[in-house]
């Protein structure tokens, strides 16, 4: 008996309880997140344009693949993949209440790819060619 009042005292209060309850506000970026996003979205648009610079330049790609790195538009959908992948792994970061943890994850992507671009810029024309 005592279970059966139970349950009919759930089966009516817990409805009732949860459409009183207002939705919880989900973490969003802020604007230091999108400034960082914004520059390694920068550094990014850098690095295909001082890549493809160095090598029309006779000078040879370290990292990438002749595929990516020798095709405009397959290196810019290469960079702008990243940009993306770093935008959801900052979000999803951010909605799982870790907001330092994702602000370190845009910050790192741009601060390994700045010094990749500007070096693709100051490269001295290879005397191969």
């Amino acid at each position: 008996m005592r279970a059966a009042c139970l349950c009919a005292l759930l089966l009516v209060t817990l409805p009732a309880a949860a459409e009183t309850l207002p939705e919880a506000p989900k973490p969003h970026l802020d604007r230091a997140d999108w400034a960082l996003l914004a520059s390694d979205a920068g550094a990014r648009a850098l690095d295909t344009y001082s890549t493809r610079w160095s090598l029309c330049r006779g000078n040879h790609e370290m990292f990438l693949p002749g595929f990516v790195a020798n095709h405009t538009a397959a290196l810019a959908a290469f960079e702008g993949g990243m940009v993306t992948v770093d935008y959801y792994a900052a979000r999803n970061l951010t909605r799982r209440h870790h907001p330092r943890l994702a602000r370190f994850v845009l910050a790192a992507d741009g601060l390994q790819v700045w010094p990749w671009a500007i070096h693709n810029l100051t490269i001295p024309r290879c005397s191969h060619h």
